[in-house]
């Protein structure tokens, strides 16, 4: 067995209709790496709102690497608005988020209509010290988890993002 140079290996190209919404984040090392997912899973874009740092920021740019010239972003200083926005435009919205109505992403499957309609997908992942606040959570369709296993209740944003991101991928038949 040996490791692949990068140009072996075969990319599909395959573009999902799922973007990637990161509102009042502060670590723009986190906003990198969300554009780095957002390349590697053939998602459409991020939606950036709110504090998060964005394009152009170095440290954006070094954990980013070049996909911040190829993976489509938009920001809105509001968070909420940003979000009411794509919701008003029929896009279906999952909090990744542990709630009292929130589904196991190892068990989560997108309802049908949203599959079949060909629906926008947005994933809400909320701020690293607090997740998803409240009044977003509220203009959410549905909320998923990734399961705890250990003595820890959450996961460091941009990790259980690249997590939930593959799983929701796997879910979408």
């Amino acid at each position: 067995m040996r490791q692949l140079e990068h140009h072996e290996i075969k990319t599909s190209g395959k573009r999902h209709p799922i973007k990637l919404f990161c509102p009042d984040w502060r670590d723009p090392r986190n906003v990198g790496s969300a554009f780095r997912l957002a390349d590697a899973a053939g998602l459409a874009g991020l939606l950036l709102g709110g504090a998060t740092p964005r394009p152009p920021h170095p440290k954006i740019s070094k954990t980013a690497r070049s996909t911040v010239r190829s993976v489509p972003f938009q920001y809105g200083p509001d968070a909420q608005a940003l979000l009411r926005q794509r919701k008003d435009d029929g896009a279906y919205i999952i909090a990744l988020e542990i709630t009292d109505q929130s589904t196991s992403l190892l068990e989560y499957q997108l309802p049908d209509t949203v599959q079949t309609a060909g629906r926008e997908v947005i994933l809400v992942a909320g701020a690293e010290d607090h997740g998803v606040p409240p009044e977003l959570l509220a203009l959410c369709d549905d909320s998923v988890h990734l399961p705890m296993f250990g003595q820890n209740t959450s996961m460091n944003v941009a990790v259980a993002l690249g997590a939930a991101v593959y799983l929701l991928l796997q879910a979408w038949r």
